[in-house]
């Protein structure tokens, strides 16, 4: 097994059981203490930073400094935590719209995760506009603020939507240097109160990619909801040795079948579509199939 394999399998399945198994307690999910303009403590007066051009409303203050953006793309450092990074992201033009908190999960837990593509962070939205803002490091946090795609999401099986309009983030997107496999992790959530993250492989063969039918290439979680996904993941983390009735594992089936779409001009930042069918739901049983959008706004080279 190579080192890239190695790191594959330990980084879906780990990062999935941390998951599963709900280890974690919840943290606060209320704001920083903010002015009654509702811009952050210690945040300057407005005007303090310039918007990125990728995300025209989006406040900075002057202690907060991008380190590297693209037109989809920006990466915030400062000295703030993460709660108060998180209150200053939403005190523009940019409003809140849900967020996921990993609560009081260890340093350890929450390594797993970000094996997975697990980042704790808000969704933000401007006008039709949503950005995922990924907020890592305490005390000193980073916020990487990400494009989200949105889009027509299918989910087919016994008692899902169908297709339902949603929207996609994808949080990482890992290539290997030796063979150009892909590793694309991703939050999703759809109108019809069913979302989901994941992690899939696709490996390459000269322009295409395929999905790799490998069972430990492909990790997909669904969570049925009355609310909005990453709040009700929140919750899931809130409340430790609890499984929710509408949380269910995907795993690939004995009749797995998939189609990886990349649109032209994406190969530098691969973004299309991943149709997969014969999804096995390990925890109500019955065969799933998904259609979901993805877009690497920044693609990690690793051996």
């Amino acid at each position: 097994m190579t080192r890239r394999d190695r790191w594959r399998t330990g980084a879906a399945t780990l990062g999935l059981a941390v998951v599963l198994a709900l280890t974690a307690c919840t943290g606060g999910g209320s704001d920083p203490d903010t002015t009654p303009e509702g811009r952050p403590v210690g945040a300057g007066p407005t005007g303090d930073g310039a918007a990125p051009a990728a995300f025209p409303g989006l406040y900075l203050a002057a202690d907060v400094v991008p380190v590297e953006s693209s037109d989809t793309r920006i990466t915030l450092a400062s000295g703030r935590r993460c709660g108060d990074l998180s209150a200053m992201l939403a005190a523009g033009q940019w409003h809140r719209v849900d967020r996921l908190t990993f609560g009081t999960l260890g340093s350890a837990e929450v390594a797993l995760l970000a094996g997975f593509g697990g980042v704790a962070g808000d969704l933000l939205r401007r006008g039709e506009r949503l950005a995922f803002a990924g907020l890592e490091g305490d005390p000193a946090c980073t916020a990487t603020v990400t494009e989200v795609t949105r889009a027509e999401i299918g989910i087919e099986g016994r008692g899902l939507p169908g297709t339902s309009p949603g929207w996609v983030a994808t949080t990482r997107c890992y290539r290997s240097k030796a063979d150009g496999t892909l590793t694309v992790s991703l939050y999703f959530d759809t109108e019809a109160k069913v979302g989901g993250q994941g992690q899939i492989v696709l490996t390459r063969s000269g322009d295409r990619y395929q999905v790799d039918d490998d069972t430990s290439a492909l990790t997909l979680v669904l969570l049925r909801h009355s609310g909005r996904y990453l709040t009700g993941m929140s919750a899931v983390y809130a409340e430790p040795g609890r499984r929710p009735a509408g949380l269910s594992q995907l795993v690939a089936g004995d009749s797995l079948q998939a189609e990886v779409t990349v649109r032209d001009g994406t190969a530098d930042r691969p973004a299309g579509t991943v149709e997969i069918g014969g999804l096995a739901d390990e925890s109500r049983g019955g065969a799933v199939s998904v259609s979901l959008p993805f877009a690497c706004a920044h693609v990690t080279e690793i051996r």
